[in-house]
């Protein structure tokens, strides 16, 4: 009779025990010894295959690194990490110390870890600048008035005319413009917008405002008007609230018109009372009706002369080398990357203008991020062997200033783009909640899914995929036709306040994804053929930021945020989208969209905003030097 001897081998893969049984029949010792011998080569084969899954980031060494790193990038001491505060230089040189001592090769300029870059901070209020109502006194700056940060710097002087919420609407009968002539006059414009009458009103309760309320929006249509000059006033400011809108926090980026200014509702209402007219009364008129109550105010002037300066200052990405085993594949890389700047002080991207001067600790944004950046930097630097492929470990500045780092670093790459095979971006990775997270851009390269999907198993979490791109820095790789990945743990009350701090970020979470990226990332550095770049499929984006105001509409196009200049470049357009249909390309630049100016990509987010599902547009953009009319028939958001 056959003897059957178990035989059971087990190896751990991460925290998991995978075991194998087999019965053997060994009717000799010597056939025994032949299959045991097969099965452990069998077994070392499969060892070897999961050699790039064995990461396993949540030891408590790992755990207590990943917490020092987010006490420390958080602290009081690094003032919030704004590209305008010491803080910034305090993290930029910590984080490169740390890719100095895990024995990584520097990757910036002049064999350094930095790589140098500009960019605009905000504005500053210069000489001279003033505010006289008539011929009066001149008001106090910065007490009575304060010039908007979008504001064109000049002179001005003229009569006035209440153009109510300073909008115009183009499918809707609604437009504080119609019956009066603003040319060459100064507006004086109510902040905000109107209360929806109903539901097919374009306009938004309060505080999630549509697209017509942005300041942009009004100082626009004040210029399509004629307008030299717009004064916006808060009515009715509501308790607690600032009323006047920080100047450096109100800076917009495009083609300021105007002389744009603000002043106190306590300041011009008695003023004008005076003069026979009350904003009070025509803001409860237009919010009642929903109509508008424009009126020229005859023989009522004011003069004004705004001075702004931009701020310019240097700021650096921190970039390190681990140099690939492969004698091939060496040359090309893997980036893994993740944002440390943040917000400061809030006087730029704060969700609340009454903490303006506190510290914007940006815990899990994005010191959550740079802390996987770090951790997964110094395990991979320790594997032995080291990964096929380079990986490049790049911490970006500038994000909060429209990704400026990462499209400065795709512009001038430590490993060239066309040699660059994925990108990995964490930010906001550090409130884990019940296992779930969302990984963007798993459809960005052929397999990504999969693989995503089954290392994420391994650890216990079950991942979202998002069909959107998601905005953050992976997307100026995403524009570049790099497969990328945008790890991301979830939104929060704190999101962008004071209140976001270390004491609220789950530390063992943050290490379940760090593992999830080490191992990620290494079996992409270790893939033979690499993943071939798949342009998203179009579906209407359902994740917060991916969505326009107003109707919804849905377009397609995929804006290059590496490109400033007049218009909308496009990146691409996602396969099947209205964009795609109308015969929009890669390369094209919107200056036109239903009939109106496109001056940035703020203002075509306005355009799309005001549009309804169903809808036929034109577009007009620039191709090859020539200017192409399209027609395009917009589709929901679902």
């Amino acid at each position: 009779m056959a003897v059957h001897t178990p035989f059971t081998v087990s190896f751990k893969r991460n925290y998991r025990f995978v075991s194998f049984e087999t019965a053997m029949n060994s009717p000799s010792p010597a056939l025994q010894k032949r299959a045991a011998v097969g099965l452990m080569a069998a077994c070392l084969v499969l060892l070897l295959h999961f050699s790039g899954w064995t990461f396993d980031l949540s030891g408590p060494s790992d755990v207590a690194a990943l917490k020092a790193h987010v006490s420390y990038l958080a602290s009081p001491e690094l003032t919030g990490r704004g590209v305008d505060t010491p803080g910034i230089k305090l993290a930029r040189d910590y984080i490169a110390r740390e890719f100095s001592r895990y024995g990584l090769e520097p990757g910036g300029d002049g064999g350094s870890f930095l790589q140098s870059f500009e960019l605009t901070t905000g504005v500053t209020v210069k000489e001279p600048t003033a505010l006289a109502l008539d011929s009066g006194k001149p008001l106090a700056l910065n007490q009575d008035w304060a010039p908007i940060g979008l504001s064109a710097s000049g002179t001005i002087g003229g009569e006035l005319v209440f153009a109510g919420y300073g909008i115009t609407t183009k499918d809707y009968p609604y437009d504080d413009y119609a019956g009066i002539d603003a040319k060459g006059k100064i507006v004086v414009v109510l902040r905000y917008e109107p209360p929806p009458k109903d539901d097919k009103s374009p306009f938004r309760k309060a505080p999630q405002y549509s697209n017509y309320a942005t300041l942009r929006a009004k100082a626009d249509n004040a210029s399509a008007h004629g307008a030299l000059g717009l004064i916006l006033v808060d009515a009715a400011p509501r308790p607690g609230a600032r009323e006047l809108v920080s100047t450096r926090n109100s800076y917009a980026r495009g083609d300021n018109k105007v002389v744009a200014l603000q002043v106190k509702g306590a300041v011009l209402e008695p003023w004008l009372k005076a003069q026979g007219f009350s904003l009070a009364e025509a803001k409860q008129a237009i919010d009642r009706d929903e109509k508008p109550a424009s009126k020229v105010l005859s023989g009522v002037s004011v003069t004004a002369t705004v001075t702004l300066a931009q701020q310019r200052q240097q700021a650096e990405n921190v970039i390190a080398v681990l140099p690939g085993a492969d004698p091939k594949l060496k040359n090309e890389a893997i980036v893994i990357g993740a944002h440390y700047d943040h917000l400061g002080y809030g006087y730029f991207g704060t969700r609340d203008a009454s903490t303006e001067g506190q510290i914007h600790h940006g815990a899990d944004d994005n010191a959550s991020g740079t802390a996987v950046l770090m951790q997964v930097a110094q395990q991979m630097a320790k594997m032995a062997p080291k990964p096929a492929r380079t990986i490049v470990f790049a911490a970006f500045s500038g994000e909060e200033l429209e990704l400026l780092g990462s499209r400065h670093y795709v512009n001038f790459p430590t490993v060239r783009l066309s040699a660059t095979k994925a990108m990995l971006n964490m930010d906001m990775v550090g409130r884990l909640r019940d296992d779930k997270m969302t990984v963007f851009g798993t459809r960005s390269g052929r397999e990504l899914s999969a693989m995503v999907l089954a290392e994420a198993a391994l650890r216990g979490l079950q991942v979202t995929e998002s069909d959107g791109v998601g905005r953050s820095d992976h997307m100026s790789f995403y524009n570049r036709k790099i497969p990328a990945l945008h790890f991301f743990t979830g939104s929060h009350p704190d999101y962008h306040r004071p209140s976001d701090t270390a004491g609220k970020i789950n530390i063992d979470g943050m290490a379940r994804v760090a593992s999830l990226v080490a191992a990620v990332a290494q079996r992409l550095a270790d893939h033979r053929e690499g993943y071939q770049f798949v342009s998203l499929p179009s579906r209407p984006p359902t994740t917060e930021g991916e969505s326009s105001s107003g109707y919804g509409a849905y377009l397609g196009s995929i804006p290059d945020f590496a490109e400033t200049g007049t218009g909308v470049k496009l990146a691409g357009v996602t396969a099947g989208s209205p964009a795609e249909l109308a015969g929009l390309r890669e390369g094209d630049v919107i200056v036109e969209f239903a009939n109106s100016k496109v001056t940035d990509l703020e203002e075509l987010a306005k355009l799309l905003g005001s549009k309804k599902p169903g809808e036929e547009v034109s577009v007009v953009v620039q191709r090859d030097g020539a200017a192409i009319s399209l027609k395009v028939t917009l589709r929901s958001r679902g």
